[in-house]
Order: structure tokens, then sequence, then C-alpha cells
């Protein structure tokens, strides 16, 4: 037999996302949760003030920008003009200190569900190179921004954390803005939600397989995560079943699951490839209109 804790801690299956930490409880001092609609988006604004049994995230601001019909061109238009506003509100804050930029995609561009990273970091506007060149086409519009896309370890040996560290010590960014596949709990948002949060990043954490944190404290610089769910577990969605039905063999179900390595895997749609493709547009668009203001004259 297992206990109630036990059991209860096999409810809570992993998850990249602060709005589903909260989304059920009540607000109180340990945060807020403002909804905002524009159009057919909706933004959810988290502040996460301390970590507690219940919230298993860090303290920091969320943001979640939701989508319905990823397909629908317009809906794609407003997304990427909301994200605009959530990143500029997040990135910059009131300051006026952030000129050098070091955006990073994570992930591996070989698995498609993971490949979000690379792809939106292949579209972001480098700039680095023109400044370096004292370039006349840069204006006082554009800021210095450098892309790079490290891997993963099972393609370089290193530890990604390790490999951003050391171009971030070179290239000394005011602030690094890291972009990632993430993990959920609910079959409905994958590919729905885009995540933006100023707490840094723990590449693979959705999926239980843990890296080396990339944040403030590692890199010296805030670093500010973009990131989808891309993939749910096999244990969250049979959970996600069986609590819709009623079962009630849910606890034996869910032990046998979790107790068994051959259950842990993830999950994602067969039309992944289409969406990962339309979000690292949205995603990349969102970016380069934040960090150069000059981008639809580009």
């Amino acid at each position: 037999m297992h206990t109630n804790d036990e059991v209860n801690d096999m409810r809570r299956n992993r998850t990249d996302l602060a709005y589903e930490e909260v989304l059920n409880l009540a607000e109180n001092d340990d945060f807020t949760h403002h909804k905002k609609s524009v159009g057919a988006i909706t933004a959810h604004h988290i502040v996460i003030h301390r970590r507690n049994d219940q919230i298993d995230k860090e303290p920091g601001e969320y943001i979640t920008v939701e989508l319905t019909d990823l397909n629908d061109q317009d809906q794609r238009d407003e997304a990427a003009a909301v994200m605009t506003d959530c990143l500029k509100q997040v990135i910059f804050g009131g300051r006026t200190d952030v000129e050098r930029v070091l955006v990073v995609g994570l992930g591996n561009q070989e698995i498609t569900a993971d490949a979000l990273g690379p792809m939106a970091a292949r579209e972001v506007i480098v700039t680095s190179h023109l400044f370096r060149l004292q370039d006349p086409s840069v204006g006082q519009d554009m800021r210095e921004v450098a892309v790079i896309v490290p891997g993963v370890m099972g393609q370089t040996g290193m530890e990604t954390a390790e490999f951003v560290q050391a171009v971030a010590r070179q290239f000394q960014p005011d602030l690094v803005i890291a972009i990632d596949a993430l993990g959920t709990r609910s079959l409905q948002r994958i590919n729905r939600v885009i995540q933006i949060s100023d707490t840094g990043i723990q590449p693979g954490g959705g999926v239980g397989n843990h890296r080396k944190a990339i944040n403030e404290a590692l890199l010296g610089v805030p670093v500010i995560a973009v990131g989808v769910a891309t993939v749910v577990s096999i244990e969250a969605l049979i959970d996600q079943v069986l609590s819709a039905a009623g079962s009630d063999d849910y606890e034996r179900i869910m032990q046998h699951i979790h107790y068994h390595e051959s259950y842990q895997m993830v999950l994602t749609p067969k039309e992944m490839d289409e969406e990962v493709r339309h979000l690292s547009e949205v995603i990349a668009r969102s970016l380069n209109q934040a960090l150069h203001p000059r981008f639809d004259t580009m």
C-alpha cells in the first residue's frame, strides 16, 4: 500500500508550466494570477512569491499565452502581437540597460518535439557582427543580438548549461533568452500555450531528464525562458483520462504506471511538424519585434 502523500505525488505529474501549478488554487499570499484576453488569445500573468508544497516552481514572473487554433493565421498574428508586449514587459520592465542579448535555442533539432528551440533561434535576427563591424545599417532602434544552438549532451558530450556559460562569459550579454520545448500535464495544452518566465530554465525538466539549470545564478545576468508545451507524459495522460472517467481503479493503475520504468515515455500529436514550425515563427517574430523596434522595416 502507498500513503496518501505518495498518491498525491503521483497526481502531480511532470509539468514545466506555472499555470498548471496554480490553475485550481485560490489566490493567496504565495501567488497572484491575472487573466487578460485579446481577441482569441488569452494571457495569464502569474507571479509566484514563494515556493510551497502546492506550487513547485521558482519564485518569479510567469506569463502564459494561450491559443485555440494554431492553423489560423490571424490568430498566430494576434499571438505574436501579445507575445511581443509580454516579452517587452518581462525583458525590460523599466530597465534601459539591455543592449546586448544572447539568444539560446535549446533542444535536439533531430527530434521534432524537441526542435522548437533551434528552429525559433534560427529565425531571430542576428546583429552582433554588424555592431562589431560598425556597419552603418545598425541604427539606434536595434540591439546587439547573438544566437547559439548548443545541441544536447548526447550530441556534444557537454552539459548545455556549461556550454552557454562559456559563451556568455565571452560575449558578456546584459540578458540571456533561452527557448525550449516544455512538458505539460494536459493533452489539450500541447502546442497551445507559450510560457515566458524570468526564472531561467532547467533543460529536460518537463520529461524527467533534469539537466543543470540555466539561470542568473549560473550566468550572472538575468535569464528569460520562452517555451511551448510540446509533450505530455504517459502517466499524465492516463491520469487525465482516469480522472475524467471517475475510474474506481485509479489508484491501482496509477501506481502500476508510476513505478514501472517502461511506462516513462512522452507523447506528441501527429501534426507536430507543422505546429512546431508555426510556433517557432510566432516566437521568433515576437522576439524580433521586442528586441529590434525597427523589425517591421528590416
